[in-house]
């Protein structure tokens, strides 16, 4: 079972701001696509269309604290756990370093919470679901 998963990104410029310094919503892009990469990882989508629904998994609730800054062309590691498993719903936890002169330097950290829903295709509104077996049977939170 996975509890973990380590993704790499490097610093594009279209992610920095004026200063050249990572933009804020950047980083909350690199977790999601962390999350992404942990589930391809499993043989499995985040993300589904068939031919009577979608099924998601957005994210209902986001933090990050800015530590230290990343700049154009450096390369983050996001490090990213399951915390907790519900029956809807994933919490996981991110740390955000980068390779540095004194080692390893914490850049930011930060949580999201997921849900899993799906949408008839005509209709507008999203639906809670049960997190699928297939993804709850390969996860196991770390405590």
């Amino acid at each position: 079972m996975a509890s973990d998963f380590t993704y790499f990104r490097r610093v594009e410029f279209s992610d920095t701001d004026t200063a050249g310094l990572i933009h804020f919503s950047s980083m909350l892009r690199y977790m999601e696509e962390a999350e992404h990469a942990f589930y391809r990882s499993l043989g499995l989508p985040g993300y589904e269309w068939t031919e009577d629904q979608v099924f998601g998994i957005p994210r209902v609730l986001v933090t990050c604290e800015f530590l230290a800054p990343l700049r154009y062309g450096e390369e983050v590691e996001v490090y990213l756990v399951v915390r907790e498993v519900r029956t809807k719903a994933i919490r996981y936890e991110a740390r955000f370093t980068r390779e540095d002169e004194s080692g390893r330097t914490l850049v930011a950290q930060g949580s999201m919470t997921v849900v899993c829903a799906t949408r008839r295709h005509g209709e507008r509104d999203w639906v809670g679901t049960e997190i699928p077996k297939d993804l709850r049977n390969q996860i196991d939170p770390v405590s």
